[in-house]
């Protein structure tokens, strides 16, 4: 009887560790479905939230900006053909320079600063002095300093012409974007800002309601005090005299 009653114990645990692991493995199932389902909702309230964002830009957005990219490229040709003109007046004067340098025997042409403490060859890179002294340059050619003040002009004027294409490509990428319609307002506002931010002086100067602002003389400056105020100290009142003659 007593192994037999160890027996019915010994199920009834077994059964009730069972329903534990049971109660365990639905508790645990329950829980992850209830995650699960809070992220779905999550994700379905951010998709939303993306969506409602995501307001396309009107027929009537899309003909505004597009007024803007005909007026940037407009902008974009004259600051071209205005680049090219300063460099072409800038080569021209390089020229001028190159052809009253001093030519050395290697055929290369030469400018001495105008305290004789160094010289440059027409690269703008020095000729050290073992190759040439410098004081055997004779005086009448144009300075180091004049050349190297060209050769800087021409520098920015290249710079500044490939900024100016830079932003005419993206002029055109802008154009791409918005081919199709299919853009929302947000989008149309950032390339907006982009193409604002990309823009050179140059073409900027040359668009309606965005030129650089014009530096104002101060007119306080221009006046100047009068030499000798008129006080009542400095003032002579004639006065008549009959007896004086006129």
């Amino acid at each position: 009887m007593v192994q037999l009653g160890e027996h019915f114990r010994s199920d009834d645990v077994s059964r009730h560790s069972d329903w534990l692991r049971q109660q365990k493995w639905f508790i645990k199932a329950q829980d992850q479905r209830e995650r699960r389902e809070k992220a779905d909702e999550k994700l379905s309230d951010m998709m939303d939230t993306v969506v409602s964002a995501a307001v396309m830009a009107t027929n009537e957005q899309l003909q505004a900006f597009q007024t803007k990219l005909d007026a940037y490229d407009e902008a974009t040709v004259i600051a071209l053909m205005e680049n090219q003109e300063k460099l072409d007046l800038i080569n021209a004067e390089v020229d001028e320079l190159l052809s009253q340098a001093y030519v050395m025997e290697d055929g290369r042409r030469v400018f001495k600063s105008e305290d004789g403490s160094y010289v440059i060859d027409e690269f703008g890179e020095i000729v050290e002095p073992d190759e040439l002294d410098p004081m055997a340059i004779p005086d009448g050619h144009p300075s180091a300093e004049t050349y190297e003040g060209k050769l800087d002009t021409r520098k920015q004027l290249t710079q500044e012409r490939q900024d100016i294409l830079d932003f005419q490509e993206k002029v055109d990428a802008a154009r791409e974007d918005i081919a199709d319609g299919k853009i929302s307002e947000q989008e149309l506002e950032d390339l907006d800002a982009e193409l604002l931010d990309a823009m050179p002086e140059s073409v900027r100067d040359h668009i309606p309601g965005l030129e650089s602002p014009e530096v104002t003389p101060d007119l306080k400056a221009d006046i100047q005090p009068a030499a000798n105020p008129a006080t009542p100290e400095n003032l002579h009142v004639k006065t008549f005299d009959a007896n004086v003659p006129g």
